[in-house]
């Protein structure tokens, strides 16, 4: 079933700006994987009735509203850790482990950073899912089916990453 969290967490896979799987070096996944959240996306707000664009939220109230759920929704995908570009790490990691009490100070501050990150990020989407009970009224404990989406011509299954090179040139 689909619920409103659910719509929340499509519309952020579709910015294709790292929320919901995107691999880091493999464009050809990441443009399959964007198409893919798109698509449920589109079939998600038909079901609920409300496109979660500025044009597409109906009433000045929602309008409003939306303004926060865009700015959430932005801040939510500019959230990081200074080790979230790193796909390799573990030179690095040798060498944090190699520098004794500094180490130690840096691997807590790390784990901390860690906590916090994700502790934000849950927040946030307890931020939009709020935002967009608020904008669907009383269709916000609305669920879907998987063969509702596929009744609009949506394919529910995601791309396979096994069928795409995970790093690319």
């Amino acid at each position: 079933m689909y619920d409103r969290g659910d719509l929340v967490r499509v519309h952020l896979g579709a910015q294709g700006e790292g929320f919901g799987g995107y691999y880091a070096d493999s464009t050809t996944f990441n443009a399959a994987l964007k198409a893919h959240y798109k698509a449920m996306l589109g079939g998600l707000e038909q079901l609920f009735g409300l496109r979660l664009s500025m044009d597409g939220v109906g009433s000045f109230d929602n309008r409003v509203l939306f303004m926060l759920f865009s700015s959430t929704t932005r801040s939510l995908l500019a959230l990081r850790t200074p080790w979230s570009g790193f796909m390799e790490s573990s030179l690095l990691v040798k060498k944090i482990e190699e520098a004794g009490a500094n180490g130690q100070r840096i691997t807590a501050a790390t784990e901390r950073v860690e906590r916090l990150t994700a502790e934000s990020r849950q927040v946030h989407l307890e931020m939009l899912d709020a935002l967009v009970a608020a904008m669907l009224g009383d269709r916000a404990e609305a669920t879907f089916s998987a063969d509702d989406l596929r009744a609009l011509g949506i394919d529910v299954v995601g791309p396979d990453p096994t069928d795409y090179p995970l790093y690319e040139d």
